[in-house]
């Protein structure tokens, strides 16, 4: 028998024989999936569980228990994993998590909790899974304790401690463990916190956007350092994380909450960013060299120039890619964190260096191109582990691809500023096209890294006279030297604007460029429900004559291009497979005329709420700010959206002082 003072979890094996009882019960639903080394819930056809989870899609993919043990057996360190949730019939399965039950101090609710309880796969926790009812789910916030009974799945190890049988966990959640959980909010919401200046914060943003996200020690290491920031911290950490293709917003808001930093601060920021090369830009070694100014002379007069455009000679648009890529401008791609967008111009320049056809074309003779040399400033993936593995699964030629490493000023090295290396570009331009090799394009990845420089070393993306004065210079040299320039930048998360008001920053990104592509989702239709892998590129504006009316719709495939040197381990890229160009699909069909892609918080947003009063009698109302902050919690929805969208899913109303809610009925109940 369990000790009150002590955990001691049973150890699988000798006299401890499976649970005939609740597992025989579990193993008899079709709810089981498989979950990957890391944890991450996958269906046994090998997709990542995804869309709105607990909806008759999600549960018609779950598999049976010997189907799971099956899949399993091919995929040695995989888990076994059980979907909690509604099963239909009025009932939920439950599940509580006690993560690192002697460290946390949870070992008198690990030996009380009701039910069937089991290790967890590190054997420093334990989960308990029962069926019953719904509750409020009790998500991570550095206590230890999680409960839930829908959007979650349990890993399940099969290691058991006690079998108590199959219990409603609901009321030992909302009576034992909700009051321990809400210490932990309690806690965590006084800790006292260190307040900075905003300068400070702004060399904080410097620092971090000069080192990768992708790498998860340092990432997880600067998490710890910024906690001490509170709020300010959590929101440079966050933005930080996103510039990763690997960035999962639920996943980081649950790693920040855990967080419990010792010996460390956010001056940790500045001493790893050193050790990345970084210099800070308001130190003296990041200061130009003195010039002195004589303020006595008057500056010179500003004249107007014009010409008669009599004398202009008309010419024609050189394409790069008819339709999408001009010559002698600025393109810009823009998308949601990991679209697809730097996949799309992978390929995009395998074509230039090969002088392969564009999609679409036939690939006859005619149809190849000389090959032509693409300059590559990219900043946001590592060359060697994202960019040249994923040009390598395209074909491109990488001897016709050339990296902008940075500068080199008074024999120090420096970071690349489009406000200041503007003339050193074009040097390179003027002497590439005379040795006969110019280059066709001109990669900026992304657009937002390179804008600070000696003049405005800090760029307000709200600011259009600012964003201006950096970029029409580079429109400018784009004709001169007869380039594209490729800008990409990141789509901002409002999905209420309309997509062309939805580019990263000032509308000025948007102005300046002649043509703006976004690679998208395509959008679900009654009859079509897109893969995880399917995308689209879309043109939503391009001032020139040639539009190429549609959009191009494509699946990124992992391939692998070859084996690590130093360790053996195979490695892989995405690349694109394009499909055809879908004339139906345009900015306004794909999203709505004033939308810009469609919140997949909508539907998920209906489901959760559906199931919070599944099991309320007819009528309830419940406060508005339980359902909202519960919503939140849980991480169904934002606030922002919330306070969007909310009302087209409850009726609301304040007969006493207190607003209530509860879900809309349909039209034709109503009456």
């Amino acid at each position: 028998m369990l000790m009150a003072t002590g955990w001691n979890p049973l150890i699988p094996g000798g006299a401890h024989s499976m649970s005939d009882s609740v597992m025989s019960v579990m193993q008899a639903q079709r709810r089981w999936l498989v979950a990957s080394p890391d944890k991450v819930p996958h269906y046994i056809n090998g997709q990542k569980r995804h869309g709105v989870l607990d909806s008759p899609d999600d549960l018609a993919q779950l598999a049976s228990y010997d189907e799971a043990k099956g899949t399993l057996a091919a995929h040695p360190g995989w888990h076994l994993g059980f979907a909690l949730g509604p099963d239909g019939t009025g009932g939920h399965w439950q599940g509580i998590d006690f993560d690192h039950v002697q460290e946390k101090g949870l070992a008198d609710l690990a030996n009380t909790v009701p039910g069937y309880v089991e290790r967890s796969p590190s054997g420093s926790g334990a989960h308990a899974i029962g069926y019953g009812r719904h509750f409020v789910t009790l998500g991570s916030n550095g206590t230890g304790i999680e409960a839930y009974a829908a959007g979650r799945y349990f890993t399940v190890t099969e290691w058991p401690i006690r079998d108590g049988g199959l219990v409603c966990l609901a009321g030992h959640v909302e009576q034992v463990l909700a009051p321990r959980h809400g210490i932990g909010r309690t806690a965590s919401a006084s800790t006292e916190q260190v307040c900075v200046d905003a300068k400070v914060v702004t060399e904080l943003r410097s620092a971090l956007f000069h080192m990768r996200a992708d790498e998860y020690d340092v990432w997880y290491r600067m998490g710890l350092a910024l906690k001490e920031l509170g709020d300010t911290g959590r929101g440079l950490w966050l933005q930080w994380s996103a510039t990763s293709e690997k960035f999962d917003p639920k996943k980081a808001e649950r790693k920040w909450a855990g967080f419990e930093p010792r010996d460390t601060g956010y001056r940790a920021v500045f001493a790893e960013a050193q050790k990345h090369g970084w210099v800070n830009p308001a130190s003296n070694a990041a200061q130009p060299d003195t010039v002195t100014i004589d303020l006595g002379s008057p500056s010179p007069a500003r004249k107007l120039v014009g010409r008669s455009l009599a004398g202009v000679a008309a010419r024609s648009i050189e394409w790069l890619w008819v339709g999408w890529i001009p010559k002698g401008y600025i393109t810009l791609f823009a998308g949601e964190t990991g679209a697809g967008k730097s996949t799309v111009i992978g390929d995009i320049t395998a074509r230039i260096t090969t002088g392969k056809p564009w999609p679409g074309e036939y690939e006859c003779p005619d149809a190849w191109r000389k090959p032509e040399r693409v300059l590559w400033l990219g900043s946001e993936d590592s060359i060697e582990e994202m960019t040249v593995p994923r040009l390598m699964a395209c074909g491109a030629n990488l001897e016709n691809v050339i990296e902008i490493q940075g500068v080199t000023q008074q024999g120090k090295r420096n970071t690349f500023s489009m406000q200041d290396d503007l003339e050193a570009v074009s040097e390179w331009l003027r002497s590439a096209r005379a040795e006969g090799l110019p280059f066709a394009m001109l990669v900026i990845d992304p657009v937002t890294s390179y804008l600070p420089g000696q003049k405005l070393r800090k760029v307000d993306l709200s600011d259009a006279g600012q964003l201006r004065t950096i970029l029409e210079p580079w429109l400018r040299l784009a004709q001169e030297h007869n380039i594209a320039i490729v800008c990409v930048t990141h789509f901002a998360k409002d999905t209420s604007r309309a997509m062309l008001h939805r580019v990263m920053g000032s509308a000025a990104f948007a102005q300046t460029c002649r043509s703006l592509c976004a690679v998208i989702e395509p959008p679900a239709t009654e009859e079509y429900e897109p893969g995880p892998h399917e995308k689209a590129m879309i043109q939503v504006k391009v001032n020139l004559p040639e539009h190429p009316g549609g959009a191009w719709k494509f699946s990124t495939e992992k391939v692998t291009v070859g084996t690590d040197e130093r360790n053996g381990k195979p490695i892989t890229a995405t690349r694109p497979s394009w499909d055809e160009l879908d004339t139906a699909l345009t900015p306004k069909t794909a999203v709505g005329p004033a939308r810009g892609p469609k919140s997949r918080q909508e539907p998920q947003f209906a489901m959760w709420l559906k199931g919070l009063f599944a099991n309320k009698p007819a009528g309830t109302w419940l406060t508005v700010d339980e359902v909202k902050w519960t919503a939140v919690r849980e991480g169904v929805v934002s606030e922002s959206w919330w306070n969007k969208h909310s009302a087209d899913h409850l009726d609301k109303q304040n007969p006493d002082g207190t607003w209530r809610c509860r879900p809309k009925e349909p039209p034709a109940q109503k009456g």
